[in-house]
């Protein structure tokens, strides 16, 4: 068998798909899938933030109930408390950029863009690269790790996609060379 470059080409050639009609180019070129509306990407992360919240309160109460001190029937210790609020007022953050960055690598989206039917990919239509799904969930979610600042930070980078072109890309879409596309 013939392992040249030659041979790979006349191997590409026999598996390449049939011309078109004399004077067609051939199959017609695949169309882009619409983009997403500001109306369902606010609603897939009103959703995605309604199921974090209740996924943290959630690990508290069990946090709380198995603490040691509790399961003697005592008190927690100093700063237990004081943990707590600091990781709710400054985790918040890091828990969204996790969600997002593990939800868009394995599928390029979340639940809430699962549930109103939206996805993330590259700018040319492909799947999100690691680095591409990483970047985004940094550009979005560890700027809420700063009070007041990040999260106006993240207001405006979520309200840029209401005057960006025809793909409405927001500030992290742009950094990651990504968009949100409509199944």
């Amino acid at each position: 068998m013939n392992h040249s470059p030659q041979g790979w080409n006349d191997w590409n050639a026999w598996n390449a798909p049939p011309p078109g009609p004399p004077g067609f180019p051939g199959p017609p070129p695949h169309a882009a899938p619409p983009v997403a509306g500001f109306g369902r990407r606010l609603g897939a992360r009103l959703i995605d933030y309604t199921l974090l919240t209740m996924f943290a309160f959630m690990f508290f109460i069990v946090t709380v109930l198995v603490n040691p001190a509790s399961l003697q029937g005592g008190e927690p210790q100093d700063g237990f408390y004081d943990a707590w609020a600091y990781l709710i007022l400054f985790g918040w953050g890091v828990l969204l950029f996790f969600y997002d960055w593990l939800f868009h690598i394995a599928g390029g989206r979340t639940i809430g863009k699962m549930m109103v039917r939206v996805r993330v990919v590259r700018a040319d239509g492909g799947r999100l690269r690691q680095g591409q799904a990483a970047g985004r969930a940094l550009l979005f979610g560890l700027p809420q790790c700063l009070l007041c600042l990040g999260h106006v930070f993240t207001l405006l980078d979520c309200l840029w996609c209401l005057s960006d072109d025809e793909r409405r890309r927001t500030l992290h879409d742009r950094a990651a060379g990504t968009i949100v596309v409509r199944d």
